[in-house]
């Protein structure tokens, strides 16, 4: 359990950066008028790890962590639910969709912080 959560820690610079790189992503699809394909929240690499790696030992972890797990996992998934609904460069979806992310950063953050 430890060693999982200890490869999310050491990974955590790499997940910021892949949602980041999604927005990029996006915006320029956007940009060019070209279709974007969308992944929820449990088939982006981020959320297959997360999956695989921390939700089978969530349970067995201390309550502040385990609650810190959850806001995180529902900001995820709020990400990716919000991302699929923008339409445009102007849309305010998208304005949320990097609010969401910057709340997502901020948790995980939070998280390192609270395992170190």
């Amino acid at each position: 359990m430890v060693a999982k959560l200890s490869q999310l820690l050491k990974d955590l610079d790499i997940y910021i950066s892949q949602h980041a790189i999604y927005i990029s992503k996006l915006e320029r699809a956007l940009k060019k008028g070209e279709n974007f394909e969308h992944k929820d929240c449990h088939s982006c690499k981020f959320g297959m790890l997360w999956d695989s790696e921390i939700v089978p030992v969530k349970h067995e972890l201390p309550d502040e962590v385990r609650k810190l797990l959850n806001e995180i996992e529902s900001i995820h998934c709020q990400f990716h639910e919000v991302a699929k609904e923008v339409k445009s460069e102007d849309d305010e979806r998208l304005k949320e969709v990097k609010e969401l992310s910057t709340q997502l950063f901020q948790k995980l953050l939070e998280l390192r912080r609270l395992l170190k």
